[in-house]
């Protein structure tokens, strides 16, 4: 079997060079061929793995992140190349979302021992690109832009602590508001979270979507309608839980497409990353990717 490993810089216990040290020496002492690449910038990881996938190698591990998940999926989505994932980021969201456990050295075990599963993935057609996960497009994006810029020492708490903020700074914006398209269908309300999601977990492992099944061919779009800041904690204790889809401000509806217009200063994140103002359309991509997973 033919195995390439894409990891980053980020060194020390449980950091993305160490974990792809450990998987490396790990696969080549059950025989496999590993190629091991170390890549500075995403671009850098992308460019090392798309090479990898033309090249055919069987499976592409990425050691990381949702973003660098993220990416892997989007090489290997349509190819004969199934992705492995060592989780080794601040939130591992996918890989919870796919059951995988949360120490990376057990996640070495289901790549030696696991089975593929073939699941969806979010296809952006304007950008031409694909996420595994989930697309934010309202306040919940601006939370992610805010965890970003985060330490990240402070792991998933850092999702909690910036939308505790956003949530302060409701007093003083106005509500967005949105135009949607789904499944052809146009809609226009006012909403504090639009959340396209194929998998269950974002923001270091709330349950955005607890239903999403990323097998079903299908995406979960959940919104939130404005609520006044003191509800907003209610709804965020309630997602916290995954009962927040009782609450009489949230909707979830399943669908195969949607498109999101609103305000020009709100950028997408796609799996945690930047990836653009909108409009934007979140289209489900069925069965086109197989990823290892537990057996």
């Amino acid at each position: 079997m033919r195995y390439a490993l894409v990891h980053g810089r980020r060194s020390g216990r449980g950091g993305a060079a160490a974990v792809g040290e450990a998987a490396t020496g790990a696969l080549r002492a059950a025989g496999h061929d590993v190629v091991q690449v170390t890549a500075g910038t995403m671009e850098q990881a992308r460019a090392a793995s798309a090479a990898l996938v033309a090249d055919g190698v069987d499976v592409l591990v990425v050691a990381g992140g949702d973003g660098l998940v993220s990416l892997g999926a989007d090489v290997c989505a349509g190819t004969g190349t199934t992705l492995g994932i060592l989780p080794a980021g601040t939130g591992n969201d996918n890989a919870r979302s796919l059951g995988l456990p949360t120490d990376p050295a057990r996640c070495v075990e289901v790549l030696l021992e696991g089975r593929t599963r073939t699941v969806d993935t979010l296809l952006l057609p304007d950008l031409e690109r694909r996420v595994l996960g989930s697309v934010c497009t309202a306040l919940e994006a601006r939370i992610n832009a805010r965890a970003n810029r985060l330490p990240r020492r402070l792991g998933a708490a850092s999702y909690t602590l910036s939308a505790l903020v956003e949530i302060a700074l409701l007093r003083r914006q106005p509500p967005l508001r949105y135009r949607l398209t789904v499944d052809g269908r146009p809609r226009e309300l006012e909403a504090l979270v639009v959340v396209a999601a194929s998998m269950p977990f974002f923001g270091g492992g709330l349950p955005i979507a607890p239903e999403a099944d990323p097998a079903d061919g299908a995406l979960d779009l959940v919104l939130v309608h404005p609520v006044i800041p003191g509800a907003a904690l209610g709804v965020l204790r309630a997602l916290r839980a995954g009962r927040h889809t009782g609450h009489p401000a949230v909707e979830v509806h399943r669908a195969r497409e949607v498109t999101v217009e609103g305000p020009d200063d709100v950028v997408a994140h796609g799996d945690g990353e930047p990836l653009g103002s909108l409009p934007l359309t979140v289209r489900v991509d069925a069965a086109s990717l197989r990823v290892v997973v537990p057996g």
